[in-house]
């Protein structure tokens, strides 16, 4: 059998090649829609899509959480649906559940802290680390509008008062999950929330959210 081709730039160690996959090119799925979610926004509301961020799945025991934040740089929150950010904001850790994280750091350095997290000194075989920085694509809904646009599909209880920033929430949106990360919340600036989804719904995702924005300027919020 022919070896497969390589891209010019990929490491040939024959493990890692083409395009998505670990230490190959990877393309925004939204790239077809750029343009047409630029057009959508306007005062009330914009829709853009978030940078390329290394992002990894870990699983662990509320035990071992002061040693690999020491080495991922900022301990997990165990507090439900809430996110924490290092001091200079470049890493994030997310909660999913009782013993379930997603750690976010800058692009392209998936292997070194996978590594410095399974070295830390935690002793306890139910440690899993799984790199998913091309499993998701992030959407940026912010405007003073962006809950209402939201309420179109969401299920959850969108109000400031329920959803603040620092909350990170599971939940589903028109018909895919999603994973919404509150960043900004105030009535001056509104609100800026970030939409994680899966990459195969990450078009028909911004096509719902186009369409829920259209002729947002001439309804009435509640938020």
């Amino acid at each position: 059998m022919a070896s497969p081709q390589l891209e010019p730039d990929a490491p040939k160690d024959g493990l890692e090649y083409g395009l998505g996959g670990p230490g190959g090119r990877w393309e925004s799925p939204l790239y077809p829609l750029e343009l047409a979610m630029a057009r959508a926004g306007g005062p009330l509301v914009t829709l853009s899509s978030g940078a390329a961020r290394t992002v990894l799945n870990l699983r662990a025991t509320e035990g071992m959480l002061p040693e690999i934040g020491k080495a991922f740089g900022v301990q997990p929150p165990t507090a439900p649906n809430t996110w924490v950010a290092s001091p200079d904001g470049r890493r994030l850790a997310l909660w999913l559940g009782p013993d379930e994280w997603l750690l976010v750091a800058p692009d392209g350095s998936a292997r070194a802290l996978d590594q410095a997290i399974r070295e830390a000194p935690v002793n306890d075989p139910w440690l899993s680390v799984s790199d998913l920085s091309h499993n998701y694509t992030v959407l940026v809904l912010a405007g003073p509008r962006a809950r209402l646009v939201l309420s179109k599909g969401c299920p959850l209880d969108l109000h400031p008062r329920a959803l603040k920033a620092g909350a990170c929430v599971q939940t589903t949106l028109g018909r895919t999950r999603a994973l919404l990360r509150v960043t900004v919340d105030g009535p001056e600036g509104g609100d800026a929330i970030e939409i994680w989804v899966r990459n195969s719904f990450a078009r028909y995702t911004a096509a719902w959210l186009i369409d829920a924005m259209t002729g947002i300027d001439k309804e009435p919020s509640d938020f």
